[in-house]
């Protein structure tokens, strides 16, 4: 699965049954993550970057490819198809203590994209659930994700996951989140 050359790798299926592949993403993997910009929809692009944003530049495309895997991690999701069509994906950046929830918590910020013909099929639990296993590993022990207000599929994919969440703080524009990673079973 992981290990410190950056070859994480596993087989998973979507709720339909699809086959698919959570790998890290790679620095020749900028065609395969500039396409998945264009495949997903405007609205998407927007609550991902907070901003209209159709593609992404040569600067970001190295950002978001040419990781450490120590403080970035970053996955994609394919399809088991030649092609390897890119359908999502997700990535963490670790924080300092004062980023996260201040409670002496080792944090990471958490992102994730999810094609709009692929979303509600499970891809953002399988996401979660990956990129969670390898932080754990790293002595993290809590994801922090900034949502838009109106972004209601992330607010319910995160109210609805395995991990209990906690709203940190809302402004008109942004909501703080944490997701605990240390424990799978949410209180009702």
């Amino acid at each position: 699965m992981f290990n410190g050359n950056h070859e994480y790798a596993a087989k998973d299926r979507l709720k339909d049954g699809t086959a698919v592949i959570v790998r890290a993403i790679k620095a020749s993997d900028k065609d395969l993550l500039q396409q998945l910009m264009k495949d997903v929809s405007a609205e998407s692009r927007y609550f991902r970057f907070f901003c209209a944003k159709k593609v992404l530049t040569s600067q970001e495309l190295k950002y978001f490819t040419e990781l450490d895997f120590d403080s970035h991690i970053g996955l994609i999701v394919s399809l088991c198809d030649k092609k390897e069509t890119p359908i999502a994906v997700g990535r963490y950046i670790t924080q300092t203590e004062d980023e996260v929830s201040g409670e002496g918590k080792a944090g990471a910020e958490l992102a994730l994209l999810v094609g709009e013909d692929y979303q509600r099929q499970g891809i953002g639990n399988i996401l979660l659930d990956h990129l969670a296993q390898i932080a754990i590993t790293k002595g993290v022990s809590e994801f922090v994700c900034y949502i838009m207000p109106e972004n209601s599929k992330m607010l319910s994919f995160l109210r609805h996951s395995k991990y209990p969440t906690n709203r940190l703080k809302r402004s008109a524009s942004v909501i703080s989140m944490t997701v605990d990673l240390n424990s799978e079973n949410k209180s009702a």
